[in-house]
C-alpha cells in the first residue's frame, strides 16, 4: 500500500504546521503540494519529505524557479497530475479537461483553500484544502491510498480553525 498526503496553499513565511499534519507527513510515502508554499524556506522544509510539488501564484521567485506548473507521476496503475490551477480552478469542467490533456486518472489542485472532490468522466479532481490558511472551511489536507487496483481518498481536518476576519464594528460582524 502507498500513502500520499496532499496539501496546498500553506502560505507560510516561516515553518509552522499543525501537529496533526506533521504526524501525517511523517508516515507518508509521498507528500504532494499543489502550490503556494509562499516562502523558499518553507518549500525547503517540505522538500525534506519525499515531495512532489508545483509552483503557485503566491510563491516567491526562488520557489517558482525550482518548480514547474505541472507535475505527473504514477502509483501502481494510477496516473496522477498536480497543478495549482489559478487559471481554471473555478470550473470543474476546465479541471477535467486539464486532467484529460495530462492523461491522468486523478488531478490534485490547489488555489481554493478548501477541500473539494469530484469525479467526472472517470477522472477524480481533488483539492486537499489548506492546512494553514483555509477559506470558508476547516484547515485540512487529503490522504490518498493506493493498494493494487484500488485508490481511496480521505479528508483530514488538521486543526479546527476557519478563516478569520477583523471585526471593526458590530455591523461588520460575521456570524458563523
Amino acid at each position: 500500500m502507498m500513502k500520499i498526503i496532499a496539501l496546498a496553499d500553506t502560505h507560510l513565511r516561516e515553518w509552522g504546521i499543525p501537529k496533526k499534519l506533521e504526524k501525517l507527513l511523517s508516515v507518508a510515502d509521498f507528500v504532494v503540494h499543489a502550490g503556494d508554499f509562499t516562502s523558499y524556506e518553507v518549500y525547503r522544509r517540505f522538500a525534506d519529505f519525499n515531495l512532489i510539488a508545483v509552483r503557485g501564484n503566491s510563491d516567491d521567485e526562488r520557489v517558482k524557479s525550482e518548480l514547474d506548473e505541472v507535475a505527473k507521476f504514477e502509483v501502481g496503475r494510477f496516473r496522477l497530475g498536480v497543478v495549482h490551477s489559478g487559471n481554471y480552478v473555478n470550473d470543474f469542467h476546465d479541471l477535467i479537461y486539464k486532467a484529460m490533456e495530462l492523461e491522468v486518472d486523478v488531478l490534485i489542485f490547489g488555489h481554493l483553500h478548501r477541500f473539494v472532490i469530484e469525479k467526472r468522466k472517470g477522472i477524480v479532481a481533488i483539492c486537499p484544502g489548506s492546512p494553514t490558511q483555509p477559506r470558508m472551511s476547516v484547515a485540512s489536507c487529503a490522504e490518498i491510498e493506493v493498494e493494487r487496483e484500488k485508490i481511496s481518498f480521505k479528508h483530514h481536518v488538521v486543526q479546527p480553525i476557519f478563516c478569520s476576519m477583523e471585526v471593526k464594528s458590530f455591523e461588520d460582524r460575521c456570524w458563523g
